[in-house]
């Protein structure tokens, strides 16, 4: 099957959001779990994790209820994969940023974006990155002194 930019799914679209709080609930629950705990049995009293377990824990059974609530309908809708370009990207940005780092990530999605997706002439683009670079390396890492990472490459080799 080949995917171009007019490719679609059909969802129920009641579901998307049960499903995604879903998702976020089953985070809370897991980080208040392993990272904060329920409750301190020597000082008889909760940790910093009770309430975020307790509205996780609501908010997971809530998301099932109106899931299957969503199922008794029977409106669809269309997700294209144009669509999804953004947040696409955005996950590629954050991991490129894990790999490889955040100043070189950001002249990649730039050059990505701006030639690839936008078809703009190397010129436009070159500017651009330019003026993108300028603002990141003056502003951000030369006056206000921040520590931008240097990705998992770099730590591997330097780190």
């Amino acid at each position: 099957m080949k995917l171009n930019s007019n490719s679609s799914i059909k969802v129920p679209a009641k579901a998307i959001i049960p499903v995604v709080t879903f998702i976020v609930g089953l985070v809370f629950f897991w980080v208040g779990v392993t990272k904060f705990g329920f409750w301190n049995k020597e000082a008889l009293k909760p940790t910093e994790g009770f309430f975020p377990i307790i509205i996780a824990v609501a908010l997971m059974a809530l998301s099932v209820l109106a899931f299957l609530q969503s199922l008794k309908g029977d409106k669809n809708i269309e997700l294209r994969l144009i669509n999804w370009y953004v947040p696409l990207g955005l996950i590629a940005m954050i991991l490129l940023c894990l790999v490889i780092g955040t100043v070189p990530s950001v002249i990649l999605f730039m050059l990505f974006w701006l030639k690839v997706y936008e078809k703009q002439s190397w010129k436009c683009t070159i500017t651009v990155l330019i003026i993108v670079l300028l603002i990141v390396v003056g502003c951000f890492i030369m006056w206000l002194d921040i520590d931008f990472p240097m990705g998992i490459i770099y730590d591997s080799f330097f780190g």
